[in-house]
């Protein structure tokens, strides 16, 4: 279907909707006009798109939920019942019933997107703190300030097997509410200075471990780097394993406890 039988086909189907329900702001679209802002979105699952379209049925579909801004149509919601339906119709130019919001920012447009529950699939949290950074969230931004402060980074919705980088974001964004963000950069900065950043020393059972061991021992940071400076991952990893029937971060923190107090006595006999 060429563009002006498109047009034509949606300003038909519009206005037998607007007959039905003027309040409802629910608008045809051409499926080639949505953008996609990557900075809000999730990773396409080519799974659940298999099974949108093996299941696919319009009277239980939820329309696409797009924001006019700027003379353009971002979708921030229904990115795999679209593509599901690009497939049913074996093109991407196809009309699509979507519930239009205008005067939305792009970060109001995050906000909603981080927030989609319901009959939505959840968001995953890494991809929902993305969107809340886009959002300017302040609780989100006082994480990665905190983790910023510490000398780590972090690339939200991604993962990062760099040194210097947490990929283990969720974790860490757990830790800190736990800890609270004056001990999470002091966990975060005894772990870098220890290890230089490696991104063994902030895997998830790493992060979850040092935060309950360092609620245990009220440790300052130079002491710390003085009982590990000398340990491996491997050694840790090899103390964790002897606590079984422990939860992974409760065994982190045991072994973590075991070493310091080894390491530390061991430092002790020297001096003395």
């Amino acid at each position: 279907m060429n563009r002006k039988k498109m047009n034509e086909f949606l300003e038909k189907k519009n206005s037998i909707r607007k007959n039905v329900r003027q309040d409802e702001n629910f608008v045809w679209l051409n499926n080639a006009d949505l953008q996609i802002n990557p900075r809000i979105q999730r990773k396409l699952s080519p799974a659940r798109v298999q099974r949108i379209m093996e299941n696919f049925s319009p009277l239980i579909a939820n329309p696409i939920k797009v924001s006019f801004r700027d003379d353009k149509y971002y979708m921030f919601d229904g990115m795999h019942t679209r593509t599901a339906l690009s497939g049913l119709n074996g093109t991407d130019d196809f009309p699509i019933l979507c519930r239009v919001y205008q005067g939305l920012t792009e970060q109001d447009e995050a906000k909603l997107f981080a927030s989609q529950f319901g009959f939505s699939e959840p968001v995953p949290m890494g991809y929902r703190l993305r969107a809340l950074e886009v959002a300017e969230d302040p609780d989100v931004l006082r994480f990665i300030k905190a983790t910023q402060d510490a000398g780590f980074k972090m690339v939200l919705g991604s993962h990062s097997t760099e040194n210097g980088y947490i990929a283990a974001a969720c974790t860490a964004y757990k830790v800190f509410h736990t800890l609270g963000a004056d001990d999470y950069t002091r966990m975060l900065k005894m772990l870098h200075r220890t290890w230089a950043g490696e991104s063994w020393s902030v895997t998830r059972n790493m992060l979850s471990g040092m935060a309950r061991f360092i609620k245990m021992q009220n440790l300052k940071i130079n002491d710390f780097v003085k009982a590990f400076r000398e340990t491996t991952c491997q050694e840790i990893k090899d103390e964790a394993d002897r606590f079984r029937g422990m939860s992974k971060d409760g065994a982190y923190a045991a072994a973590l406890a075991e070493i310091y107090e080894l390491n530390t006595s061991a430092s002790l006999q020297e001096v003395g």
